[in-house]
């Protein structure tokens, strides 16, 4: 689903009190009940950094670039649902507007993403303090891809253990599993926790499991030692060890 020309237009208007009305009547329909265009996540005040990062996509050619991508991994997926399923990339503000605290707005658009998914959207997140590239973008919506594919077949992760499944299950089929980039010396932090809290649906030791520590002290959680983005990094280990 095509919208970053259509949001490049959004942001070119003054930042104004009639921005935001403007944002409505793209993200609703017409009788104002439900989203039409998923754009729940941009920032509707953005400032010049969204349209500076949003012309970056655009040049880059993110949409074609994910348009073949999906063309590519259709004809594998007979055995999934049969079921038509929207992908839009969604652009969040992490630095200028604090519209979004990027950790835990990533958490939820990876975990936590069913009325996502009732509304047949798949919504990739990128992020305003990132660089983009052509692979970075294919790779980044082909994970949020089969997150949702993987969601059609199994029910939400609730407990840290599930939560794992799921991370290994997306880099499994990404195949781009390098497991190379895994500090073995945490391999036996992530296998403890995973013995002694796998069964917990504890929210703070799930997000600190693969946000780590640094992640957590922004939100007042408490620690365990763990490094940044941990948990996604051993689901990589982990996916790169099936093969």
């Amino acid at each position: 689903m095509p919208l970053l020309e259509k949001m490049e237009e959004f942001y070119l208007l003054p930042r104004s009190k009639q921005r935001f009305p403007n944002y409505l009547n793209l993200l609703l329909d017409k009788r104002k009940e439900d989203i039409e265009l998923p754009i729940a996540a941009f920032n509707p005040l953005g400032t010049e950094l969204v349209l500076k990062k949003l012309r970056e996509l655009i040049q880059l050619g993110a949409e074609p670039l994910i348009g073949e991508l999906i063309d590519a991994i259709n004809p594998r997926l007979l055995e999934s649902e049969n079921r038509k399923i929207h992908l839009a990339l969604n652009l969040v503000d992490d630095i200028g507007g604090a519209w979004s605290h990027k950790y835990t707005t990533d958490f939820s658009s990876k975990f936590d993403f069913g009325s996502v998914l009732k509304r047949n959207f798949c919504l990739p997140y990128f992020w305003t303090s990132e660089p983009f590239s052509p692979e970075m973008v294919v790779k980044r919506a082909q994970e949020y891809l089969y997150r949702t594919v993987y969601r059609l077949e199994n029910k939400k992760p609730e407990t840290l253990r599930e939560h794992l499944y799921q991370e290994v299950a997306v880099q499994i089929q990404v195949n781009s599993a390098d497991g190379s980039a895994w500090n073995r010396d945490f391999t036996e932090l992530m296998e403890k926790r995973l013995k002694d809290h796998g069964d917990s649906t504890d929210y703070g030791r799930i997000f600190n499991f693969f946000y780590g520590d640094e992640a957590c002290a922004t939100l007042g959680y408490p620690t365990y030692g763990f490094p940044k983005n941990a948990g996604f990094h051993y689901a990589v280990y982990l996916a790169s060890q099936k093969e």
